[in-house]
């Protein structure tokens, strides 16, 4: 099973009607999706070994291939099961953006279509706030591992893109892919709570305030894009 981009219903590759999941094999898929979300978010895709999932979920190995068809669909699974609630509130918001209205506005807007759903999401549970650590950490990957998701990620950056060319049409292509580059670089910074801030201040200012993090971000980013466009 797999998560189609912008949906949160999942594609089925045939037309044959296959039973629902017992309870308790649905708990045990998502015991092991919240095992796995959480060990990839804090040791990489490669440091993290089926066994270590399977021991720290309570499961048995071959539960991974039976629910997922190995290490590599669970990690799949693990993005798609959250990319898909972030892409329909990005989607929304930036379906929201007057093309017409003053440019600071409409960038500002753009940038936080891309950015809010994170911040919302980080305050609603740990789960999410594991999610987003290893989202952060793929971003900054060279690894073959994000090319099993870049169905995740590459219709957003698309979309994104081509929307930032209607708000600010001088744009050339580079300065387009720069600014939702360095847009995602920025907002995979607030997000990551990698104690980075906290070991800087003394703990006067921290990595985990979303919040207030978030808030300097955009107008950092909001004002580069309409310097770099300028």
């Amino acid at each position: 099973m797999s998560f189609s981009p912008g949906s949160c219903s999942p594609v089925v590759s045939d037309t044959t009607a296959t039973p629902s999941p017992s309870p308790k094999a649905q708990a045990a898929r998502e015991r092991l999706l919240d095992t796995a979300e959480r060990l990839f978010a804090e040791h990489g895709f490669n440091g993290v070994s089926v066994r270590d999932i399977t021991q720290q979920a309570g499961s048995r190995l071959a539960d991974v291939n039976d629910h997922f068809g190995g290490k590599e669909g669970l990690f799949k699974d693990v993005i798609a099961r959250r990319a898909c609630l972030i892409n329909v509130d990005r989607f929304a918001r930036l379906d929201a953006i007057l093309v017409g209205q003053p440019k600071p506005e409409a960038v500002r807007a753009w940038v936080e279509a891309f950015s809010v759903p994170l911040l919302m999401r980080a305050q609603e549970s740990e789960g999410w706030r594991h999610y987003l650590r290893l989202i952060a950490r793929l971003s900054t990957t060279r690894s073959g591992v994000l090319m099993l998701v870049a169905d995740q990620f590459n219709p957003v950056a698309l979309r994104f893109v081509a929307h930032l060319g209607l708000l600010l049409p001088h744009m050339d292509a580079r300065q387009r892919l720069n600014a939702y580059q360095f847009m995602v670089a920025c907002a995979m910074a607030v997000f990551v709570d990698n104690f980075r801030l906290d070991t800087l201040s003394d703990s006067a200012v921290r990595s985990s305030d979303f919040e207030a993090n978030h808030a300097n971000m955009v107008r950092f980013v909001a004002h580069g894009v309409l310097g770099m466009a300028a």
